[in-house]
This record gives C-alpha cells, structure tokens and sequence, in this order.
C-alpha cells in the first residue's frame, strides 16, 4: 500500500498523490526514511567540514576569529537539528493526522451541508438548472472525498496513537540502559587513534556516534534507524556537550 512520506497517511493501491498535501506517494515509509537520512547524513558531513574549515581560518586569521567560530556554530548546530527532525515518532505522527482529520472533516461536512442547503433552494444560486446541479455535483464529490480522507486519517491517528504508547516505553527503557551504561569515557575508550587525539569536537561527532550507535544496536535489535539516530543525536549532546 502506497504513503504519504510527507503526512503519513496510508493509501488504496492506485493513489499516486497525497491528497492533503499534494505529495508524490511513496511504495515504502521505512526505505524513504533510511534514503533521506542518508541524503541529511551527508549533508550534515559536508556542514561539520565547512565548519572545520573556518575553525582553522579563525585560528590563522587572528581578527574577528570569535565571530568566525560563533557563526559556524550557529551552522553547525543548525544542522544537526535539521538531521535530528527527519525522524517523526508515533505521537507526532498521530497528531498530524488528527489535524488533519479535524480539517478535512469539518470543511468536507460543512461543503457538503451547504451543498444539501443549495439543492433545497434555500441558498440560491443565480446558474441555470442544469449547470448548477452540474457543478454542486462537483462540489459534492469532492466534499465527499474530504470527508472519506478525514476517516481515513482518523484511523491512522488512532493507529499511530497506539503505536506512540508502545514507542514511549522503548524510548523508557532504552534512556535508562543509556544512562546506566554509556558514558563519554566508555565511547572514546579505543576510539581514536593519537594522531586523532587532538581532533576537533566537530571532528570527533560522527565516529563517536556511530559507536554509540553500535552499542546501542547490540543491545536493541531491530530499532528503526530514523528513531535510533534522533535518540543518540539527542544523548550526544547529553553526554558531551554537558560536560563543556
């Protein structure tokens, strides 16, 4: 069944189009999810370089260095919050759609109400007959189709709602592993080599996370890899940044 990688919502096999927001449908939530935080990924590799790189310029440069380093940590850490949002968990997703079902429910209820009020003549329309009933049928249509999309989110919010009960005592039991067993000396324990040593913490982000990713990994099987990176991204700074 196609999704909405945008809304979340599920779809009847032949739907192409989102029909809440207009986005392209997509085969696979989980695969769209693991190709955009491959292309954040990246992306957030390319951020921390730039901002290495101008760490070095301010360094070298002497004037103006302090303005250097606080813009490039504004990008940088504008970026690992952009990365950090790919994911969306269950209660958000819920709440999404139970927005969206609200809308589409009160506007195509309300369309359609108006439409029954034109049909009894006791709104007036100065259209011909035949044109009238043509285009309230329009209308109707897709009154009725808002109305249809609304359930329809309606059930996946009731769905994810479910889900976000099960995906908060992961989230329970996964924090109080984490705190009773990482700590920044055991994921920098024979992590670097010496020539590493005196890397940036820029420098250090990503094979410090991915080794906090390992251990989490061989604990918990099977853990979505959006949700496990916004997890360690959120305990990253737990950990490391807490300490500066």
């Amino acid at each position: 069944m196609p999704w909405c990688p945008k809304c979340k919502n599920e779809y009847y096999e032949g739907i192409k189009v989102c029909a809440d927001c207009g986005t392209e449908l997509v085969d696979s939530l989980d695969e769209w999810e693991k190709c955009q935080n491959a292309a954040r990924e990246d992306a957030l590799k390319e951020e921390l370089a730039a901002y290495s790189e101008l760490s070095k310029e301010a360094e070298n440069d002497g004037e103006g260095s302090a303005e250097t380093e606080e813009a490039a940590g504004n990008e940088k850490k504008e970026t690992e919050e952009t990365f950090r949002g790919v994911y969306q968990n269950y209660e958000e997703k819920a709440a999404d759609n139970r927005s969206s079902a609200y809308t589409l429910l009160g506007v195509g209820t309300l369309g359609i109400a108006a439409i029954i009020l034109c049909f009894c003549d006791v709104i007036k329309l100065p259209l011909n007959e035949s044109t009238r009933y043509m285009i309230l049928g329009i209308l109707g249509a897709m009154f009725l189709f808002f109305v249809i999309m609304g359930l329809v989110s309606m059930k996946n919010a009731g769905k994810y709602a479910k889900k976000a009960e099960s995906e908060k005592e992961l989230t329970r039991e996964l924090e109080k592993w984490f705190v009773e067993y990482v700590t920044a000396e055991k994921v920098d324990d024979g992590l670097f080599a010496e020539e590493e040593a005196a890397f940036s913490e820029e420098q250090k982000y990503f094979k410090r996370f991915d080794k906090m990713k390992e251990l989490l990994s061989e604990r918990f099987l099977n853990l979505n890899e959006g949700y496990m990176d916004r997890f360690l991204d959120k305990h990253y700074q737990d950990i490391f940044d807490g300490d500066k």
